[in-house]
């Protein structure tokens, strides 16, 4: 863009960025694009109601990096994180409206969802940014709620799922594979030395299904859960793409699920276990090249 003209904004956690997330951000995008503004968006950190509600606070299904990696593949140009406290709860809804979003972003265009309201004890609705849009200049479009088998798709939805092992359904909720991402940790080495060396990953939190083997997206597959063929009961997120020979430490990376392979097992030595392996790495084969 030669000229800033102004911003097209959509607000939210957004996570999961689910089916519903992405009609929000498609509408907000599809603004920018019409009356040449700045496709952008709004989120917080960390969730509102780990702060709000500690308690009772759920996992969040998704860490802010891997959000900011889905948003930017969609095609958002810029996203504003605001660190969310509970200072930040206080903060009146007109404040919020003109000195940021007005002022800060030159709001053009807000993009909300069905349930959104904002400021201090939820008091910035649908109605009163209309209201407020004629006053100062803003378009206001509200995005209804996507449901799918009559149910709103909603990200605690999709993190029940997920837990439970139901990845396919989360998956259709989500619009596209359940994935982790995290930094690429150093492990022990265990895995090199049986000949199928391993990507460790710390996944920040992120919801992560339940233990097991899986295969994965690219022909891999990758354990979750505790060691217990060698005595080892912490979990840990360890992925093998056969083929793959350079270093991965230190990156950060997506892994995309295709299908639970079979539970952890205890097995009697190495070669029982390095057979396990070798059969996994067949079967992700297969199902990769059926897909």
């Amino acid at each position: 863009m030669s000229t800033f003209k102004g911003s097209s904004v959509a607000i939210g956690i957004f996570d999961g960025v689910h089916l519903g997330h992405r009609r929000i951000l498609g509408r907000m995008l599809a603004e920018a694009a019409r009356h040449g503004l700045w496709p952008t968006v709004v989120t917080f950190d960390p969730h509102p109601a780990q702060v709000l509600h500690p308690p009772s606070r759920p996992p969040v299904l998704m860490s802010l990096a891997h959000r900011l990696r889905l948003f930017a593949a969609l095609g958002v140009k810029k996203t504003v994180v605001i660190r969310f406290t509970k200072k930040f709860s206080q903060v009146p809804r007109e404040r919020f409206l003109e000195d940021f979003l007005i002022k800060k972003l030159r709001m053009r265009s807000l993009t909300i969802g069905h349930d959104f309201c904002f400021g201090y004890k939820g008091r910035g609705t649908a109605r009163y940014l209309r209201a407020r849009g004629r006053e100062l200049g803003f378009r206001l479009s509200q995005v209804s709620a996507v449901r799918q088998r009559g149910r709103i798709i909603s990200s605690t939805s999709i993190r029940r799922l997920i837990l439970r092992g139901q990845l396919e359904a989360a998956g259709r909720m989500l619009g596209r594979p359940v994935s982790i991402y995290g930094d690429v940790v150093r492990g022990k080495g265990r895995g090199r030395r049986l000949g199928f060396p391993t990507t460790n990953l710390n996944p920040h939190h992120e919801t992560i299904p339940p233990s097991g083997v899986y295969a994965i997206k690219g022909g891999g597959v990758v354990h979750i859960g505790p060691r217990p063929t060698f005595g080892e009961k912490d979990p840990s997120i360890e992925a093998h793409f056969p083929g793959f020979k350079g270093s991965l430490y230190g990156r950060e990376v997506e892994l995309e699920f295709v299908r639970r392979l079979r539970g952890i097992r205890k097995f009697r030595n190495k070669k029982q276990l390095i057979e396990a392996i070798q059969n996994d790495i067949i079967t992700s084969s297969q199902i990769e090249e059926g897909e």
